[in-house]
């Protein structure tokens, strides 16, 4: 067996708790400490666990092999960088970084030092997402929806680096191909950032993208259809269901199918897989550079989304 790789949370809140949880459950993890500006919430999640509390990330360097970076995203490159910087595998929460020029040196630093460093899209590892991967072979129409009501939760960015961000990830990994033209409108409605966008991405391939992000909404939904020219697959990220429908070999008439999944928690699965990296030297299912890309196509949605406010 492996040796356990000692690894820390940076940040506990609403997301980081459950890191903590996990990396205290899994095999192939000891969780060490835990950092967390808000000293109460870090010292009793690192009492709830057993383990030490850092007031300042930057002393739990000297403990860890690995840490998982849960914070705010104008955080994520100055913590992620120092941990790098001093050797340390690291798994950021998406989006990778708030700006391009951030996520390029953090992939620098990381190829430089040949690290792992994971960025945390976790719906990729989302037991219908895995098997949707695989029956996909040649998208014509993606329609992305992902609502839910609003929270105080997230306050630094908007819905497009908040919740769309997910579905432009999938998006790209399910499209081989470059991006044509997008275009995409967003509105702020209860906070300073957009709260509802649609974007409408063209690749070069014929694909075309629909993807509508918000967080003003009274139902929750996270729903993915991809339309083929033989088959349509619909997914449910929530219910972590598939259903597909073909035409009928036999005659004229549709034929659908729900598709047996073997449910999972998807944070849990993509830990594992983090930890899983660092032991074997794997490349993550989803790098840095697909972090870099996801954040790139975000941030020509919001440059849109701006445009279509001053229109």
């Amino acid at each position: 067996m492996k040796k356990p790789v000692n690894i820390g949370v940076i940040g506990v809140g609403h997301l980081g708790q459950h890191h903590a949880r996990i990396l205290h459950e899994i095999e192939g993890a000891n969780l060490i400490g835990i950092s967390d500006v808000n000293e109460e919430a870090g010292k009793a999640a690192a009492e709830k666990y057993g383990v030490k509390y850092f007031k300042d990330y930057r002393d739990l360097a000297k403990e860890v092999e690995a840490v998982t970076v849960v914070v705010p995203t104008f955080l994520h490159h100055d913590v992620a960088k120092y941990f790098l910087q001093n050797n340390i595998h690291t798994f950021i929460e998406k989006p990778i970084t708030k700006t391009l020029e951030d996520a390029n040196d953090l992939v620098a630093t990381a190829g430089e030092k040949q690290l792992t460093l994971q960025v945390g899209h976790v719906e990729r590892f989302n037991a219908a997402m895995v098997k949707l991967q695989s029956l996909v072979e040649n998208p014509r129409f993606i329609e992305c929806q992902r609502l839910c009501a609003f929270s105080n939760r997230i306050q630094d960015v908007g819905v497009v680096l908040d919740l769309m961000i997910h579905d432009i990830d999938i998006v790209l990994s399910l499209v081989k191909s470059p991006i044509k033209r997008i275009d995409a409108v967003g509105i702020p409605v209860l906070s300073e950032h957009e709260d509802i966008a649609n974007a409408h991405i063209v690749f070069e391939n014929g694909c075309i993208a629909n993807l509508t992000a918000s967080r003003v909404s009274e139902d929750k939904v996270r729903k993915l259809r991809v339309f083929e020219l033989d088959k349509y697959i619909s997914l449910d990220h929530a219910e972590q269901t598939i259903t597909m429908a073909h035409k009928s070999s036999e005659e004229k008439k549709i034929v659908c199918e729900a598709l047996d999944i073997q449910k999972a928690e998807p944070l849990r699965k993509e830990l594992e897989h983090f930890i899983y990296c660092i032991q074997e030297k794997k490349k993550p299912l989803v790098t840095y550079k697909d972090g870099k890309n996801a954040l790139e196509v975000a941030l020509e949605i919001l440059a849109q989304c701006k445009l279509s406010l001053n229109a």
